[in-house]
């Protein structure tokens, strides 16, 4: 193997170390925040105060509630109880991986929320996201990378938490991507309605 083949894959490995050090760090610094009561608030109250209200003045987002969300937009309803039966949903359908180890109450970072996103859209993406995603090898990188190529989340680090009003806006894009691309099999809940202002359609 010649003197810089090795260097590019050295400087390869470098870099890959190098953000799984930071995405790790991040994690865990976001991992110590935790909203406990707004978690609890998240999955009491009704799916349009969710959306409407709720979401919308949160600096932080708890997994609880992302959680909840994205299986509306997965769903178009919300029929699960508790916090316990959502992540075994998600994680049977492989829209959230166990491995993860993500805390109810803790905040969630952009990078699962992006990954789970592009699961419940089906988006495979390019050779990063397609091979090593599934592999869990950045797939929550990777995954950020390709909504914010596809204009559905700004640039941004993994790592970093999402706030309520990005996770919102998000769901909202991922909705009108599934109506465009006929991904509903039959009449589901328009996320999109369920987000305007109430009496918006007043004359």
């Amino acid at each position: 193997m010649s003197s810089w083949v090795r260097l590019f894959w050295g400087v390869r490995f470098a870099r890959w170390l190098a953000g799984a050090l930071l995405v790790g760090a991040g994690m865990f610094g976001c991992s110590q925040t935790l909203r406990v009561d707004q978690a609890d608030q998240g999955e009491k109250v009704d799916v349009d105060t969710l959306l409407h209200e709720h979401l919308q003045k949160q600096p932080m987002v708890t997994t609880a509630e992302a959680y909840r969300a994205l299986l509306i937009l997965a769903d178009g309803e919300d029929k699960y109880d508790n916090f316990e039966t959502r992540q075994a949903a998600l994680e049977e359908r492989g829209i959230a991986r166990p491995q993860w180890g993500l805390s109810r109450d803790a905040c969630i970072d952009k990078g699962s929320v992006a990954y789970m996103v592009c699961q419940i859209l089906k988006i495979r993406g390019g050779i990063n996201l397609s091979l090593f995603g599934q592999l869990g090898i950045g797939d929550r990188r990777y995954a950020l990378r390709e909504l914010i190529h596809m204009g559905m989340m700004s640039e941004s680090v993994p790592y970093r938490y999402i706030t309520g009003g990005e996770l919102v806006d998000l769901t909202l894009q991922a909705d009108r991507y599934m109506a465009e691309h006929d991904m509903y099999e039959e009449e589901t809940v328009d996320i999109g309605q369920m987000l305007e202002p109430p009496g918006s359609d007043e004359k």
